[in-house]
């Protein structure tokens, strides 16, 4: 008998290769709109965590008894509260201390002034607007002090 030999060709065929850029296809059509959806999602993400720390901000300067200030930053927003010596200085807590904003957020509408939670939950009315590539909400405080975010 004769052996024969049999020579096999490295690589891989049309139809593996076409098998991999399917799966890759449809692995893609599934992750992409929950990407963008969450990229989407960044004015509303900052606009609701602000809203949420300045709440967090008037319930401290009602349960404290002293006021506490949002002031907007180069890029972001930082928190105060009044010593006993009369003046505003940095919250250092884990909850309120200043916060960066990420790339490409911005905080519009504040003009330079910042706003003041008394003791007594009051605040002069005002709204920011938390802009991003992907979107714009407005965040507003009433005069008595509620707090709310929705679409620009």
């Amino acid at each position: 008998m004769a052996a024969v030999a049999i020579r096999r060709a490295h690589g891989f065929t049309l139809f593996e290769i076409l098998i991999v850029l399917a799966l890759i296809g449809i692995m893609l059509a599934v992750v992409m709109p929950r990407l963008g959806h969450a990229i989407g999602t960044s004015a509303r993400t900052q606009a609701l965590r602000l809203c949420a720390l300045m709440k967090a901000a008037r319930t401290q300067a009602i349960l404290s008894g002293d006021p506490c200030m949002v002031k907007p930053a180069a890029h972001g927003y930082v928190f105060l509260r009044m010593n006993r010596r009369g003046r505003f200085v940095a919250m250092t807590g884990r909850l309120l201390r200043a916060r960066t904003l990420p790339p490409g957020a911005r905080l519009e509408g504040f003009g330079a002034r910042p706003v003041i939670f008394r003791a007594s939950g009051l605040v002069r009315p005002f709204h920011w607007l938390v802009v991003t590539a992907h979107g714009r909400w407005r965040l507003s405080v009433g005069a008595r002090g509620q707090v709310g975010a929705h679409v620009a």
